[in-house]
């Protein structure tokens, strides 16, 4: 706990200590869909979730889900990123707290993009076994690799498309991941974005679509609100949740 205390003063110390510079965040969240830009080199950022979740098998509140990016060089970041879950499965007596195993992974930006080029970058991180809950990490560690493009077509409006296969740490076979979303500005400071997430797997499918809105007080803070549903199964599952994202430095 002191060590975390001690972590969280450094960053804190950081953001006061750095040079102001005209620099945008732009964060990882909210949505499952990335684009392709990284952090800028030597910033950090810190964004977090809080979320609640429900579906036929149980309900999970996020409490809250966090990410720390790096930018270890140009066009480069580091990610690690965890998150802490309540859940509560039928017939909803009892309550089980635990940590998200710890995800390691670093996300590059390999083209930037012109006119009806879209821009491209990877994710890569995987999931330990080693740290978290153990009713909650994977038997062994869980790669995740995404594809991910973007395309601008002005400063008010663009696309992500993602492409990506999750493993789970517990079998071979991977879940097949594709997303398409879109964002654009309402007017100022407030932005929104809808897209959707497809999961393939033998074991079952599940298309969801996610929509919400953004504020930006600053160019180093960002706020957030979103929601998801499951039209195949509406009433049997929903997700709604919010989030801030600062750059520390």
């Amino acid at each position: 706990m002191k060590k975390s205390l001690l972590f969280l003063a450094m960053l804190m110390m950081a953001g006061v200590c750095s040079a102001q510079e005209d620099v945008v965040l732009v964060p990882d969240r909210p949505g499952y869909t990335w684009g392709a830009d990284v952090l800028p080199y030597q910033k950090i950022s810190w964004e977090n979730g809080f979320g609640f979740e429900r579906g036929l098998d149980g309900r999970c509140i996020t409490l809250p889900s966090t990410i720390v990016r790096y930018g270890i060089f140009h066009d480069v970041e580091l990610r690690v990123g965890t998150e802490f879950e309540l859940n509560e499965e039928p017939p909803f007596v009892t309550k089980q707290f635990g940590v998200a195993p710890l995800t390691i992974g670093t996300k590059i930006k390999c083209y930037e993009g012109e006119g009806l080029i879209p821009s491209v970058g990877v994710l890569a991180e995987f999931a330990s076994p080693h740290v978290g809950s153990a009713n909650l990490t994977p038997s062994h560690i869980a790669p995740h690799l995404y594809l991910l493009l973007e395309q601008s077509f002005n400063d008010s409006f663009g696309f992500c498309y993602n492409a990506g296969l999750e493993w789970d740490g517990e079998t071979a076979t991977p879940t097949t991941f594709l997303a398409l979303g879109a964002w654009f500005t309402i007017s100022g400071d407030l932005g929104g974005f809808v897209e959707t997430n497809n999961y393939f797997h033998p074991d079952g499918n599940q298309y969801l679509t996610e929509f919400g809105l953004t504020f930006t007080p600053s160019s180093r803070i960002q706020l957030d609100v979103e929601a998801d549903l499951d039209f195949q199964h509406l009433g049997e599952y929903f997700h709604i949740g919010c989030g801030v994202s600062w750059m520390i430095n």
